[in-house]
């Protein structure tokens, strides 16, 4: 059993197989059609392949149809996911959640809200990691389970659903490979 253990890891390790996460909670974006139309099909179908693969990844598909923003929520369009805009005021707690599939290759991740229109961080990050994922914290683990708070000076930039986003950003440096996911919001006045 360890032998057959160690020959499908080390085949999965030779075939490229790296790091992989993603925020499960709260709901993230999703692709759709609207993402299909931007971004291109081949694109579209590889990140659709595996959701918490690189964008990297992904870019090697991109043809003639490429017409978005991969490094922005991965490409995912706000019109595929009105459904999941969350309402949230000012100081409110959010809960996340990662599904770190494979974390061989620290790097540095963060959360932060983004300005849509410019792809551009709005104030500080509302939590960072100069080295992660890191095996060592927990548990539980503030890595992967972890919560953020709303801050007020977010106020008037995120007053209407599609200007800002959170965004949870890991750059494995070693690898050279982004992950993000974006949670859709807007501050209640």
């Amino acid at each position: 059993m360890r032998a057959a253990l160690a020959t499908a890891l080390g085949l999965l390790s030779a075939a490229g197989v790296a790091d992989h996460a993603v925020v499960e909670t709260p709901t993230p974006r999703r692709t759709g059609p609207v993402q299909r139309d931007r971004c291109g099909a081949a694109l579209t179908a590889q990140l659709e392949k595996d959701v918490a693969s690189p964008i990297e990844d992904a870019m090697k598909k991109a043809d003639e149809a490429y017409k978005c923003n991969a490094y922005l929520c991965r490409g995912y369009q706000l019109e595929d996911n009105l459904e999941g805009v969350q309402t949230v005021k000012a100081g409110d707690v959010l809960d996340f959640q990662i599904d770190l599939i494979a974390g061989h290759h620290p790097g540095y991740a963060n959360v932060s809200v983004v300005d849509l229109a410019t792809n551009q961080v709005i104030g500080e990050p509302l939590r960072s990691w100069a080295d992660w994922p890191d095996s060592t914290s927990g548990p539980p683990r503030n890595d992967i389970d972890f919560n953020i708070t709303l801050p007020d000076s977010l106020r008037s930039a995120c007053d209407v659903a599609g200007k800002c986003a959170i965004q949870w950003y890991w750059w494995a440096s070693k690898n050279r490979q982004t992950y993000e996911s974006c949670v859709d919001f807007y501050l209640e006045q």
